[in-house]
């Protein structure tokens, strides 16, 4: 067979280490350290890559974290405003359909499951019950009781203790305001107002 088709068909082989490239050698100890320097680089680069990475996830985290508690605060607010407004118009449709007087009041949380609770006469909620009164204000029966209220929530109603419902669903008395507040972020609150006449507006 003619030595070009040798040499085709088999490839060149290189019997010169000098051939693998301008003034590289093959000894062992090169190899090593050729091997080292590329391991050592690929190491160094992948810790740059996990500080880049790790200082990313503490910037995103610092920016989640402020937005996450808004979420929340707004969460905890909106729902124990609409259970006011739940419990204003339960009290106003429960007085008009039963032609009685219904009153929505504060209680003592320790006190707020009793049979016959008693209002506590504050104007910061804690907890409150819907109840049927007679004509000197003794509790016939209770209509509904509100749930626990979160610590990071304040309720306050200006300078009213007691909201009554008549006959006709009006409201006794003047306007009433009630003011629902995080107390961890003060700029997130709502407020209901009670007319003379029953109506509820947000």
């Amino acid at each position: 067979m003619p030595e070009k088709l040798k040499k085709k068909r088999h490839g060149t082989r290189v019997n010169d280490p000098s051939a693998l490239g301008v003034g590289v050698s093959c000894s062992k100890n090169n190899i090593y350290g050729l091997l080292s320097h590329q391991t050592a680089k690929i190491r160094g680069f992948t810790l740059i890559e996990m500080l880049l990475t790790l200082a990313i996830i503490a910037i995103l985290v610092s920016m989640a974290i402020p937005r996450y508690e808004q979420f929340v605060a707004h969460q905890d607010v909106s729902r124990v405003t609409q259970q006011i407004r739940d419990h204003l118009q339960l009290a106003r449709n429960y007085a008009q359909t039963h032609q009685t007087t219904v009153q929505l009041c504060p209680v003592d949380t320790a006190k707020a499951n009793d049979t016959n609770p008693t209002c506590s006469q504050e104007t910061t909620w804690r907890a409150w019950v819907v109840a049927e009164v007679d004509n000197k204000g003794v509790v016939r029966q209770v209509i509904a009781r509100s749930e626990p209220i979160l610590s990071t929530i304040q309720i306050t109603s200006g300078n009213r203790k007691m909201i009554k419902m008549n006959r006709q669903g009006g409201a006794d008395g003047f306007d009433s305001t009630f003011t629902i507040t995080s107390t961890q972020l003060l700029n997130i609150n709502k407020q209901l107002t009670l007319a003379s006449n029953g109506r509820i507006r947000e």
